[in-house]
């Protein structure tokens, strides 16, 4: 997987008002926007829900687009813990179980400063894809928090977009 452009989009603060306008007006995809409302009415006054919070019944449109990462401490790694069935598709593989690192070097970066900063991150990328050939993708990414102190996982999704998007 290659990015040949991004641009970030950050939350004006870790704990910004409800849903972090920038992100919102900024977002183009549907799923990730609606995404992105979820998790923010599950956090209510924390910083990130917990993944406890999450349940993938109210969110059904949305599996297929979504993924998960474990955040693991030390040696400070991060693992898919799931990736819905278009991101599979579109990767020509599932990559549950595997380490980003070992899929998509250059998203390590990214993910370590949403995990030291709690700001959820979008992006807008061109990747290659297995089938050959790019497609734009937007991304999104956003911090969980089993205890409140730490971020331990992030729930993200990963949208194709198309030249009308």
């Amino acid at each position: 997987m290659i990015v040949t452009r991004e641009t970030e989009i950050h939350a004006s603060s870790p704990r910004a008002e409800r849903t972090p306008a920038i992100m919102d007006e900024q977002i183009r995809s549907g799923i990730l926007r609606r995404l992105l409302h979820y998790w923010d009415e599950k956090r209510g006054d924390r910083r990130a829900p917990s993944r406890d919070d999450i349940d993938p019944a109210d969110m059904i449109e949305a599996l297929p687009y979504v993924f998960l990462i474990d955040v693991l401490a030390e040696p400070r790694r991060y693992r898919v813990r799931l990736m819905g069935t278009l991101l599979g598709d579109w990767c020509g593989r599932d990559h549950t179980g595997r380490y980003v690192d070992e899929i998509a070097e250059q998203a390590v970066g990214t993910l370590q400063e949403l995990v030291t900063t709690w700001r959820p991150w979008r992006l807008m990328a061109e990747l290659g894809r297995s089938s050959g050939g790019t497609k734009l993708y937007e991304l999104l990414a956003l911090p969980l928090s089993r205890d409140g102190t730490a971020v331990n996982m992030v729930l993200g999704g990963i949208a194709q977009m198309h030249p009308e998007d």
